[in-house]
C-alpha cells in the first residue's frame, strides 16, 4: 500500500509523538452554548480543547512510550539456597499461552491432540552469538528479547507469572469462570506493551491463518446454521491466559457485540464473536482494537463510565498496527481485519475522513490476499468482503463516485451465495446470505451509474434509462424475497412489555408487518434497507417529485420511521438491532415534514442514537440545522443539554476535534466527502416533504 502515507495518517490520528498535555482537567467539556452552523468544506468547528490530554484523563495523551513497570522479583527465604527452575523454550505455542505442561511431540503433542487444537512449534532459535539481523528475523517480539539490564531473563519472568496464574484445564476439567460482568471494571490499565506479557505469541514466518473459522472443537465448519443463528453453537474461545481487564472486555464483546452493531444484516457463522476473537487471541492488534470497540460499548452503558480506558486501548491498537507495517511484515487476514475493526470505530466518531484512510489501506490487502474467487472460499474471507463492501458502498451510492472494490467481487459474492442457497433449500442463513449480496450487487451498479453522471460520462437520456431499470431490479429484489424470508408466523405480534408511546409519536410502531423476530429479524433490517436505498435512488433522478411521485417517497420514509421505533421499543430486539437502522433513518430524515411535532420526534431519535455511541458528524449536524431551521442543532439535538451526558460530551468534543483535525490536514479527501451530504439536494428535499 502507499506505506509512507498510512504510516503518516496512523501516526497523525493517535497523535504519535505528541506532547503531553501540561494541565489534565477534570468533568465535562465546557462547549460553547453559541450555535455555529459549519458549512460543507468551510472551517473546522472551534474546539477549546487542543490535546489529547483531556480526553484519555492521562499527563501524556498516548500511552504509546509508557514506561515499563517494574518486574516483580521474588526474595528467597533466609537460610535457603535459591535454586532456579529453567522452564523449557520448545514447546507448542498453544500449550506455552495455557501455562500447562507440553511433551513437544512433533508435529502435534499429546495435549493439542487430545483437545483438538491447533498445534504450533516456534521457529528454531538461532545460532548462539548471532546477532543483528538475524534477532530482527526471529518469530518472536522485539519486546520478547532479554533487556540488556536484566540479569535474570525471560524465563525468571515466566516463573513469576506462573506462581500467579493458574494452568488452564482441558476439557474434561472444570473451566475458570471468566469475567463477564456489566458492571466497571475496577483494575489499573496495564502499561505493557510486550506481547510475552499475555501469551500472544507473533506467528512465524510462512505460517497462515486457517482461513476457516478457527475450530475449537478441531472440525472446520463454513455452512451457515439453519436457523439463522449461531450462537447458540458456537464454541467462546478461550482467552483466560489474557490479564484480567483484556478478559473483561472481551467477556463484554462476546456477550453484549452482535453483528448489527457493525451494521451488517447476518452473520450466519457467528463471525464476529467466534472467528474475530479467535484470531484476535494471536495478534495484538486486532485484539487492542475489538477490546477498544468493547470498551467503547461498556462505557456508553455505565453510569460512571469514562472515554479514558476506550482510548488508551485503540491507541495501543494503532500503535501495534503501525509497527507491522513499518517492519513491512506480510499482510495477513488479521492485519485486514484491524484496519476494518479501527474502521468501525471512526464510523462510530462520525470521522469519515479517517474511514476513508482505513478503507484505501484495506483495498490493497484485499487485492494483495484475494482474488474475487479466493475470498469466496472460507466464511473470514466472505465476512470480510461484506465487511468491508459495506463501507464500499455505503460512502460510495451517497458520495456519487465508484466503488473501490469492481463490479467482479460482488458478482461473484452474489453468485456463490445464490448457488449455496440453492443447493441447502432448507437453510435460511444462506436465503440471508444470497438477498444481502444481491442488494449489495444492486447498490454497486447504482453507485456505478451516480458517478458516470458526476464525470459526464452519460448523456441524460441513456442515464435516464438506466436509472429506471435499476429502479425496476431493487423492486424486483425486493418482491423476489424467498417466502421464508417473510413468514408470517415470525411477524412480531405481541408487543406486551414493551414501553408507551409518546402521545406526539408520528407512527404507530405496534402495527403488524413491521418487524420480524429472530430468526429473521434480519428481513427488518433488509426491509429498512430497502426503503433507504430506494429514497436514495429516487433522489438521484435529476426530476422533482410530484402527486404520486412525492407520496411515494414519504411512504418509504415512515415505513423507515416505524421500523425503528418498533425496534426501539420491542423489549425482545437483539442487542445492535437500532445501529443496524442508522443510515436508513439518516436518509429518512430528510423527507420528514417541516412542523415541531414531526421535528422533534426526529431529533430525539438523534439523541437516542448518539447515546448509543453512534455520533453524528458536524457536517451532518449543520445540514440538520438547516433542515431544522435551528442553529443550536449544532451543539445538541435537544434545548437544555437534555439527554446529553458529561461521558457523550467528552466523545462528542474528542470526535470534534478529530474531524477538525482531519479536515485540515486531508483536504483533497474532505472535498470528496462533501459529496455525501450535499448530493441529497436537502433543501428540495425538505420543500418536498412539507408539501401536502
Amino acid at each position: 500500500m502507499g506505506d509512507y502515507h498510512y504510516h503518516h495518517f496512523l501516526s497523525s490520528m493517535a497523535g504519535v509523538g505528541g506532547q503531553p498535555n501540561q494541565s489534565p482537567l477534570e468533568g465535562p467539556p465546557q462547549m460553547s452554548h453559541q450555535p455555529q452552523v459549519l458549512a460543507m468544506g468551510g472551517p473546522p468547528m472551534p474546539n477549546p480543547y487542543q490535546s489529547l490530554g483531556y480526553f484519555t484523563g492521562f499527563p501524556e495523551p498516548i500511552m504509546f512510550n509508557a514506561p515499563k513497570s517494574q518486574r516483580s522479583r521474588r526474595k528467597s527465604a533466609p537460610g535457603l539456597d535459591h535454586i532456579k527452575h529453567r522452564r523449557t523454550r520448545s514447546g507448542c505455542f498453544t500449550c506455552r499461552s495455557r501455562r500447562v505442561k507440553c511433551d513437544e511431540t512433533h508435529p502435534i503433542c499429546e495435549r493439542c491432540r487430545k483437545g483438538k487444537r491447533e498445534c504450533l512449534y516456534p521457529e528454531p532459535a538461532p545460532p548462539k552469538g548471532s546477532g543483528g539481523s538475524a534477532s530482527k528475523e526471529s518469530s518472536a517480539a522485539p519486546s520478547q528479547q532479554a533487556s540488556p539490564t536484566s540479569s535474570r531473563g525471560d524465563d525468571d519472568d515466566d516463573d513469576d507469572r506462573d506462581s500467579k496464574l493458574e494452568p488452564i484445564m482441558d476439557e474434561d476439567e472444570e473451566e475458570p469462570q471468566s469475567a463477564t460482568s456489566t458492571t466497571a471494571p475496577m483494575f489499573p490499565l496495564r502499561r505493557s506493551s510486550t506481547t510475552s506479557s499475555f501469551g500472544l505469541q507473533r506467528v512465524p514466518p510462512g505460517y497462515r491463518y486457517d482461513s476457516e473459522t478457527p475450530s475449537f472443537d478441531g472440525n472446520k465448519s463454513s455452512s451457515p446454521l439453519s436457523t439463522g443463528t449461531a450462537t447458540a453453537q458456537s464454541h467462546r474461545p478461550d482467552w483466560t491466559f489474557l490479564p484480567h481487564e483484556l478478559q473483561f472486555y472481551l467477556g463484554y464483546f462476546y456477550d453484549n457485540i452482535t453483528h448489527y452493531h457493525y451494521g451488517l444484516i447476518s452473520d450466519a457463522g457467528d463471525f464476529f464473536r467466534a472467528t474475530l476473537v479467535g484470531l484476535a487471541l494471536r495478534n495484538e492488534a486486532l485484539l487492542y482494537a475489538i477490546v477498544a470497540f468493547s470498551a467503547y460499548h461498556h462505557a456508553l452503558h455505565n453510569p460512571h463510565g469514562r472515554i479514558n480506558e476506550f482510548l488508551q486501548y485503540y491507541n495501543h491498537s494503532v500503535k501495534n498496527l503501525l509497527e507491522c507495517l513499518k517492519r513491512k511484515e506480510k499482510y495477513t487476514i488479521a492485519t485486514l481485519l484491524t484496519i476494518l475493526q479501527l474502521g468501525t470505530i471512526e464510523e462510530y466518531l462520525g470521522d469519515w475522513v479517517n474511514l476513508m484512510g482505513h478503507q484505501k489501506a484495506a483495498l490493497e490487502i484485499f487485492t494483495q490476499l484475494f482474488t474475487p474467487q479466493t475470498i469466496m472460499q472460507s466464511q473470514t474471507g466472505r465476512a470480510a468482503l461484506v465487511w468491508y463492501g459495506r463501507f464500499d458502498l455505503f460512502v460510495a451510492v451517497m458520495g456519487s463516485f465508484e466503488t473501490t472494490l469492481p463490479r467482479d467481487w460482488y458478482l461473484e459474492a452474489a453468485t456463490y451465495h445464490d448457488s449455496c442457497a440453492a443447493a441447502e433449500p432448507d437453510n435460511v442463513s444462506w436465503k440471508f446470505e444470497a438477498c444481502s449480496a444481491k442488494m449489495q450487487l444492486i447498490s454497486m451498479e447504482m453507485a456505478m451509474l451516480y458517478a458516470k453522471r458526476v464525470k459526464e460520462e452519460v448523456t441524460a437520456e441513456d442515464f435516464a434509462v438506466e436509472h429506471q431499470r435499476l429502479a425496476r431490479c431493487l423492486d424486483d429484489w425486493k418482491s423476489g424475497w424467498d417466502p421464508a424470508l417473510v413468514d408470517p408466523s415470525h411477524l412480531v405480534t405481541d408487543f406486551s412489555g414493551s414501553r408507551t408511546p409518546d402521545p406526539n409519536d408520528i407512527v404507530n410502531p405496534f402495527t403488524s408487518g413491521a418487524l420480524f423476530q429472530p430468526p429473521l429479524f434480519a428481513s427488518t433490517v433488509l426491509t429498512a434497507s430497502y426503503h433507504s436505498m430506494s429514497l436514495l435512488h429516487d433522489s438521484q433522478s435529476g426530476i422533482r417529485p410530484t402527486g404520486q411521485a412525492r407520496d411515494k417517497l414519504r411512504e418509504h420514509a415512515y415505513r423507515i420511521y416505524q421500523i425503528f421505533e418498533a425496534v426501539e421499543f420491542w423489549s425482545h430486539s437483539p442487542p445492535g438491532g437500532l445501529i443496524a437502522l442508522q443510515s436508513a433513518l439518516a436518509v429518512a430524515a430528510l423527507y420528514v415534514q417541516r412542523d415541531p411535532r414531526h421535528q422533534m420526534w426526529l431529533r430525539r431519535k438523534f439523541v437516542l442514537s448518539e447515546s448509543m455511541g453512534y455520533i453524528f458528524p458536524a457536517t451532518m449536524r449543520a445540514r440538520m440545522a438547516e433542515l431544522f431551521s435551528d442553529e443550536t442543532c449544532t451543539r445538541w439535538w435537544l434545548p437544555n443539554d437534555e439527554g446529553f451526558p458529561p461521558l457523550l460530551q467528552n466523545i462528542r468534543a474528542y470526535a470534534d476535534e478529530r474531524n477538525a483535525m482531519a479536515a485540515t490536514t486531508q483536504r483533497d479527501t474532505v472535498q470528496q466527502i462533501r459529496h455525501v451530504f450535499s448530493r441529497m439536494n436537502i433543501r428540495d428535499a425538505a420543500r418536498e416533504a412539507s408539501k401536502n
